[in-house]
């Protein structure tokens, strides 16, 4: 009887939580292999960070393009594409950051649900600065 009131009044005081629920969804933790890719072909910069890959829900990048000289008036949710370890491609859903135009592009690109969490994943990106395909691939298993 004791050691019941002990336990609720823990739960009750927060010092005990119950476990989160799993999720399949991987983030990016400060050391994993979620780091940049850079690309610098050509006459625009392009890096590439996986911010979230969850196959049940939207998988995010953070991409940043770079130049002196061209106009980034490019329009990524057109231009990429997300494939994974059994060929299947991904259309991205959104862009969240700059607007086309300038020198310097930094923003969030959105893809939708996965069928399942892949064992890589690869961001291409089409005609950037004159180079007709950038890959940027990460290994998640």
């Amino acid at each position: 009887m004791a050691v019941g009131a002990l336990l609720i009044y823990l739960r009750l005081n927060n010092v005990l939580k119950p476990s989160p629920a799993p999720s399949s969804a991987v983030t990016a933790p400060a050391n994993s292999a979620f780091t940049s890719r850079l690309d610098e072909q050509g006459e625009v910069k392009v890096e590439v960070r996986p911010l979230k890959i969850d196959p049940k829900a939207q998988s995010q990048f953070e991409i940043i393009l770079d130049t002196h000289t061209v106009e980034l008036d490019d329009d990524l949710t057109k231009q990429a594409l997300l494939y994974d370890d059994q060929s299947h491609y991904y259309k991205p859903v959104s862009w969240t950051g700059a607007e086309p135009g300038g020198h310097h592009r930094e923003g969030t690109l959105t893809f939708g649900s996965m069928d399942t969490m892949p064992k890589f994943m690869e961001l291409r990106i089409k005609n950037v600065g004159g180079i007709s395909e950038r890959t940027f691939r990460w290994d998640l298993k």
